[in-house]
């Protein structure tokens, strides 16, 4: 299935008549993981001729996905790919810091030997990914610990909501990925996380969060200084 650009989504399948939510979450990939790049328009008829679809299911999608600031419609101009904005990413990365440090005092306090068997099961298999350079790879098993941490806490919907306030900053976390060391680093951070965890520590399992959370704010100015072209003023 190709994108406007000759790229495909990846091992996607639409059929003709696809709900409206899996044209929201085929497009919001894309635009996560950088197969439709910051600035770049994006053609509804094009999109709907490649997804089998009509263009409502994909103007549904568009204005979805330009509620969580992902996409840009300029009337009588286009729609486009929204380029990344430090201001917007500082604000979601301060309620994304709120919510998994609350999250993860609350999963230290109530986590067991089974939740803690899984999360280190996790953990080597980012290990593993981490070796063979396999960021797309890596990246799911990222967001998969942070999620088994929402879900620890027993609250409903948490995932859910953290997921949608993450939205701002998921793209820039793939691109600072391919930093040569952000891996490994990565790695050492999610094994302080899971470490706290485990101890039941939960002023330190939120202050190892906290610093994880962090290191994005810092890369993030090296990133616009290499990539100015991602980014918007």
């Amino acid at each position: 299935m190709q994108l406007q650009s000759g790229r495909h989504f990846k091992e996607q399948k639409v059929v003709s008549v696809a709900r409206k939510d899996q044209v929201y979450t085929i497009l919001r990939q894309a635009i996560i993981s950088s197969q439709l790049a910051p600035g770049e328009a994006i053609r509804k008829e094009v999109i709907a001729a490649q997804l089998g679809v009509s263009r409502t299911p994909i103007s549904d999608a568009i204005n979805r996905l330009a509620d969580e600031g992902l996409v840009e419609i300029y009337p009588q101009t286009g729609t486009f790919v929204a380029r990344l904005l430090l201001d917007k990413i500082e604000t979601a990365q301060f309620v994304r810091a709120a919510l998994e440090t609350a999250a993860i005092r609350r999963a230290a306090q109530q986590s067991t030997p089974e939740i803690i068997a899984r999360m280190r099961q996790n953990l080597e298999q980012q290990k593993i990914a981490a070796d063979r350079q396999d960021f797309e790879q890596f990246y799911e098993l990222d967001e998969a610990l942070h999620d088994m941490i929402s879900d620890s806490t027993g609250l409903v919907g948490l995932r859910e909501i953290t997921s949608r306030e993450r939205s701002q900053i998921d793209r820039a976390r793939r691109l600072l990925l391919h930093y040569e060391t952000r891996m490994s680093e990565t790695l050492i951070e999610h094994e302080a996380i899971i470490s706290a965890i485990a101890d039941k520590d939960p002023e330190r399992a939120a202050k190892t969060m906290e610093a994880h959370i962090s290191q994005m704010s810092k890369m993030l100015l090296h990133l616009r200084d290499k990539r100015p072209e991602l980014f918007g003023n």
